[in-house]
Parts: structure tokens; sequence; C-alpha cells
């Protein structure tokens, strides 16, 4: 279909966040089997989606639709008109046995691109990898013995019939009965006849000749129709019939039935009668399970034709393959490897490679997954397909993939060839990949605890020191956890904000207040415990943006000036808050009733978690701060003790 459609809504809805935040950023995606539910895995399709993605577009006709959706920017959509994989992709060579967690592709390129191939991706190579891997299995339980693709009135859909048909072949089939299979693909048609044709003639063995005299050399004749002992001499009859005439009877079909007892009793009219190069070939729901279970009985069926449970992989119909970030990097940045921790989920960061060792009589013995740059003994698996969109390889034919995959089969030792093998081929991690995975964990451990700020308000001399203006009586006893606070700000790396008043010698507010914390003026200065050495100062004027955003990033402690009771009256502390967006803020400082209580309604008004340390602040009424304490509880604030932060260790460092 030519379409950018094929894709999932969130992939373009996350890149437009991309287009306006990530523009320029770079990443590596790997793709890769996640579970173990089968003991090996064929990856096949490779060529297909590559061919695909070569020449993904989206055409004005999908430009228009997502315009309609009302949830796109122009600009992106304008981005989308041009767009183009230019990225670069690694993967195994088509065909090869594959393992969980080992990389099929890697893809590196401008994170917009890399997103939103992922779904076109996974869907082209789960269809492709599932209906290999169960058709080998199938041709493995057969043992040698002929198996046929009957899958396609079973399938879900064309594209599915089709990729049953090619894969099964390239897995060790024999031929299709698809015809357009055959036609697109060059593979060998097959067919016999329905218990519709038969039953359509009046006599069962006229349905029989009809169909000798119209095809006398491929004649396969349907005998369980009716009953399998009474259609087996009606074969016999038409099988000398067309000797007189110079031709053999190719084979008969068995459908139903007890296929042990009927092949046997089969196999025995025909020999008996001298038939002995005449074929059985068997049908009907068979899997590899049934199948091995027939041959392990030596049952005389030379052949069997698989439908559903090869067409639609029906014990296993997905493959769990999964497209997941492994590396990131900003401009003018480093790669940095990232990994998924989920619970089952977990995924390997950074560029690979598979290494497969062999042993000494040529078998697969174990692989490794190393990073990309190690050199470790074994069989590089990973190859570069594609640089800059465009594909560096030659394709095989559908023929020398059937080859290679034959090979490649004979090297895969023998148990795990075994239908019901419980046991997983031995995939190991490199010693680098895995210290770099420990790593990884523990500072994405750090990174996904909780971010805190500390929220100091006018920890001041004219409020906190006996001798000054505006003193709020006995705050000098909070001054000790206070000290502890910024201590642990220190040690710990905690982003700080503090306010500080700051007045003129005329300021207007000195009509209600005595003259306080004019700026130049002792009165004015923070005590110095409450200082880290790391600081800046924003004064009571607007910031832009980006300079807010490099401060936040330079500084530790950010002390904010204003000239009234309300911190957020400066226009640039609700943006600097929203630019960190702590997890959870803790607030202290003088005065509980005025100073703190304004800080405190604002950051409720913003939606904050906010925690109070009751023991850091103080109050001028007693009875005033137990009703506004009461308020803040039910409000949703949470109150602690400067001790039981400190003995909280499970903090991020900001």
């Amino acid at each position: 279909m030519d379409s950018g459609l094929i894709i999932d809504l969130y992939e373009l809805t996350m890149a437009q966040v991309y287009f306006k935040y990530k523009r320029n950023t770079l990443a590596t995606f790997d793709l890769f089997i996640r579970s173990p539910h089968r003991p090996f895995y064929v990856a096949c399709g490779i060529d297909d989606t590559l061919d695909y993605l070569s020449n993904f577009r989206f055409t004005d006709k999908d430009i228009d639709y997502l315009r309609n959706l009302d949830i796109f920017d122009d600009d992106f959509l304008d981005y989308l008109k041009e767009f183009k994989f230019k990225g670069e992709i690694w993967g195994v060579e088509e065909p090869e046995i594959i393992y969980p967690l080992e990389s099929i592709l890697t893809v590196t390129g401008n994170l917009i691109e890399a997103q939103i191939i992922e779904s076109l991706l996974l869907n082209k190579l789960n269809l492709a990898i599932t209906l290999a891997t169960k058709s080998a299995r199938i041709v493995l339980s057969a043992k040698g013995r002929g198996i046929y693709d009957f899958s396609l009135r079973r399938t879900q859909g064309i594209e599915a019939s089709l990729a049953c048909a090619k894969y099964s072949y390239i897995a060790g089939a024999k031929g299709t009965s698809n015809l357009l299979a055959g036609y697109l693909y060059n593979i060998p048609v097959v067919g016999t006849m329905a218990h519709s044709f038969v039953m359509s003639f009046e006599r069962e063995i006229e349905s029989f000749l009809a169909f000798a005299k119209q095809f006398p050399t491929k004649s396969i004749l349907l005998i369980d129709t009716y009953n399998t002992e009474q259609g087996i001499e009606k074969a016999i009859r038409i099988a000398k019939t067309l000797q007189k005439e110079g031709f053999n009877l190719l084979g008969v079909r068995l459908d139903s039935g007890d296929l042990v007892k009927d092949s046997n009793y089969v196999r025995a009219i025909l020999d008996k009668n001298g038939l002995i190069d005449t074929l059985i070939l068997a049908s009907g729901n068979l899997d590899e399970y049934k199948i091995n279970k027939l041959v392990e009985e030596k049952t005389p069926i030379d052949m069997f034709g698989v439908g559903t449970h090869m067409g639609c992989s029906s014990d296993q119909p997905f493959t769990d393959v999964i497209y997941k970030l492994v590396e990131i990097k900003e401009k003018n940045k480093q790669f940095i490897p990232t990994m998924k921790l989920s619970e089952g989920k977990i995924t390997l960061p950074g560029k690979k490679q598979i290494f497969r060792i062999f042993n000494k009589d040529g078998l697969m013995d174990k692989d490794y997954i190393g990073l990309r740059g190690e050199k470790l003994d074994g069989k590089k698996l990973l190859k570069m397909l594609m640089k800059n969109g465009n594909t560096l390889y030659s394709k095989k034919t559908i023929e020398e993939k059937r080859k290679l995959l034959l090979e490649k089969m004979k090297k895969l030792p023998e148990k795990f060839k075994n239908i019901d093998i419980k046991e997983n081929y031995p995939v190991h991690l490199s010693k680098k990949l895995i210290s770099l995975t420990e790593e990884l964990k523990h500072n994405i451990i750090k990174r996904s605890e909780k971010k805190i700020l500390f929220f100091d308000i006018d920890t001041q001399f004219d409020f906190i020191s006996p001798q000054g203006t505006l003193y709020v009586k006995n705050s000098e006893e909070i001054i000790d956890n206070i000290r502890n606070l910024f201590s642990f700000a220190k040690k710990y790396n905690i982003k700080v904000i503090s306010s500080q008043d700051t007045h003129s010698i005329d300021d207007p507010e000195f009509k209600d207040f005595p003259k306080h914390c004019v700026k130049g003026t002792k009165g004015y200065q923070k005590l110095p415990l409450t200082l880290l050495g790391n600081y800046k100062t924003i004064h009571n004027k607007p910031y832009p943006q980006e300079e807010i955003k490099k401060i936040i990033s330079k500084y530790q402690q950010i002390i904010i000036e204003k000239n009234v009771l309300n911190v957020f009256s400066n226009p640039n502390t609700e943006k600097i808050l929203k630019a960190i967006y702590p997890d959870e803020i803790y607030v202290f400082g003088v005065a509980t009733e005025y100073c703190v209580k304004e800080a405190i309604e604002d950051l409720l008004k913003n939606n904050f978690s906010i925690f109070i340390i009751e023991d850091a602040v103080k109050e001028i009424s007693f009875k005033e701060k137990e009703k506004l304490f009461s308020v803040w509880k039910k409000k949703g604030i949470h109150f602690k003790k400067t001790k039981s932060l400190l003995e909280n260790k499970n903090i991020l460092q900001y």
C-alpha cells in the first residue's frame, strides 16, 4: 500500500513533540525478541522490510488526512511531506537462526525518523519471523518427509498467505497450494482435490476417473470422503487404468480419521498391488506435534499438507518482537546508553554485536551478546545493512535463502530441533555489557527517585536575629534544624530556592511595617548558614526562559528577591519552579502566617506536592499557626520533622 499511515498514531504524536523539543537528537533502537517461547527463531523478512522502508513516504492524501485530525501542527506536517528515513541499520543476514535478547535490527538515526518507523518494522518482521519459525519446526518434525503449504484459506489475509508460502519454502517446505505465491516467488505449486469434488459425482470412482483423465501424471486422489478402505480400492483400479496408458498414479491423500491405522492399511494395499512408488499424502489439522508423533510411530506417510496450524502459527500466533531505545545523543553530546527497567521487560543498553561460537563439530555452541566495539571470539552476526537510508548489500534469491537456511539448520544442535525441548540455547552477556548494564541500572534507579526541592523562606537577620527589626520571637530555636537542612542539601546536591525580602529605603510597605530588610543593610542579609557556595540571586524583573534554564542547570541555590510578602510576586518564581518541576517541595523559614503562608498558597494553586518541615518554621501567633496547619492538612499538605527527613536517603541527586 502506497501510504505512510501504516503506523500507530502515537508514533506521530511522539514525533511531533520530538520535532518541537528534540529535533537534532540522535537515537539507537534495538529490535529483538523478548521472550523464549521457542527453542530457536528464524529471522526472515529483513529484505522485504528494508525495501519497504526505503520507499516509505507520506503521500498528499496522507497529509490531508492527518491535517483533518486537527491534532498536528502545520510545520510538523510540512516536515512529514519530505519525510524519508536517512539513518543507519545493522542487522543479521537473512535467514538467520536467532535467540531472545539478540538484536535482529539496530536502527540509528534522527530520533524522529527512528521513532516513526517503529510500527512498520515490528509489523513486517513479526509476521515473517513467526511464520518462518513455525514452518522450520514443522519441516524438522517431518524428518525429511515432504511438507507442503496448504494455508491460503486459513491465513489472516492475502499478505499472510503469501508470507507463509514464501517463508515455509525458505524453511524447507517443498511447495505451496497458493498460485499467487507460485507466480511471485517461483515456488513449486501443488494441489489434489476437495471432498466436494468427489461428492459432486454420482459415484466416487467417477470423480477419480475424471480427474485422472485430465491430469494423468499429477493425480493425487482423496480417498477418505466416504470410506477409506473402499476409497483405496477404487484408487487401485484408477492406478491400473493409468498404467495401461503408460502413467503412474502419483499419490493418494488422507484427510481425516486415524492416520496411523489408515496409512498403514493404505500402504499395505498399494504395495500388494505393486504400487510401491505411489505416495501417501496426509492433511487435516496437522502441526509439528502431530507430525512428530506420526513420524515416531513410523507411519508410511510420505508427505504432509499443512494449513491452519502453519499459516496461523496456531500455538504461538505472534513473536514477542519489540523495539526499544538503547542509546540517545543530544546535540553536542556523546551517545548515552539507556535501558528499560520495568519488571519482566528489562532491555540491554548500547549498540551491540552477536558473537556465535561453534564447537569442534561445527555445531552452534553458544552466543555472546557484547558491545559493538568489543573483540570477542566467535562469528559476528550483525552487519551494516543500510546507510543514509540506502541498502548496502546484494539481496539473495529465495532459492539462495532456502539453501542458506538449510546449511544453518544443520549447525543447530539436535536437542534444539526437538519439538518439546524446554532448555534454552546458551546466550551470554559479555563482561563489558554486564558492567555497563549494572552501572546504568544504578544510574537509572537514582534518576527515577523523587526529585525534591527545598523552599527556604526569608531566613534573614531582620526576622531571625533577636536584634532584627521584625524579629520573630524564638525563631533562633529553628536555626539548628535549618543548618542541618542546608548541610543535607549540600551533601545530596538538592536544589534550594530561597526567598529574600528586599526593600528600598522608601518602600511603600513601610507604611504598615517597620523598616526591614533594606538592601545593603545587615538585616537584609541571609544567615551565613543558609547560603550554599553555588548560588545565584534573581532580581525582581522578568528573565528570559532560556536564561532561567541556564541558571537552573548551573546553580544549586537560587535566591529570589521580593519586596512584598509573597515570593510569587517576583515574575520568575513560577517559571523557575515549573522548569525544575520537582516531585516534592519542602518548605521552611519564617514567618508561618505571613511569608510562609503566602508561598504555600501559591504552591497549592500550582498543584505542587508540599511538605512543611514543622520544626523548621516559626510563627508569631501559635494559635494562628494551629489554624493554618489544620486547614493545610485538609488540603493535602504533608508535615514532617527535620530528623525524619534527614534519615530518608531515598532521594535523587538533582
